[in-house]
């Protein structure tokens, strides 16, 4: 059986529901769960409780980050070479504040990053640290010209 098989079988229709009733808003009330799902307040928050310990990672307030000023998304993929070992350079990319998604992918650049900056300086700037990281041999960059769709929820199988 594969993991997803797994963690699947854990959890039922109601753990489902509530997960996704949370991911789009988490400032949902227990009570307006329980309205929702058909079950006591008691048993939401227990079964909240058990979700958070394996499922839920944390609860956040997603914010317009254009509306804070920030004008460009930095997108990059990195090709590294075997000079520094892979570990350290996820030490340093983990480290750098502006980066907000960064994983290993397959292909000639096995690292991919996505970053938000105030402006054009603020992105060559990361750019260019980028460039500097010890074992980084080349970067591809791309400045996101029009966002499309920023979706942080998943369908809750």
């Amino acid at each position: 059986m594969t993991t997803t098989n797994l963690n699947r079988s854990e959890i039922d229709e109601f753990d489902r529901d509530i997960l996704d009733l949370l991911q789009n808003d988490a400032k949902i009330t227990i009570k307006e769960i329980s309205d929702k799902v058909g079950k006591s307040p008691t048993a939401i928050r227990s079964r909240i409780v058990r979700l958070e310990e394996k499922y839920i990672k944390k609860y956040v307030a997603l914010i317009d980050c254009r509306q804070l000023g920030y004008r460009e998304m930095v997108m990059a993929s990195l090709r590294v070479n075997s000079s520094e070992p892979l570990e350290r350079i996820k030490g340093h990319i983990e480290g750098m504040e502006k980066i907000k998604f960064a994983y290993i992918v397959t292909g000639e650049y096995p690292l991919f990053i996505m970053a938000k900056c105030m402006d054009h300086e603020d992105s060559m700037g990361l750019i260019e640290k980028l460039r500097n990281l010890p074992g980084v041999e080349e970067i591809k960059t791309q400045i996101v010209l029009d966002r499309i769709k920023e979706d942080t929820t998943i369908i809750i199988p």
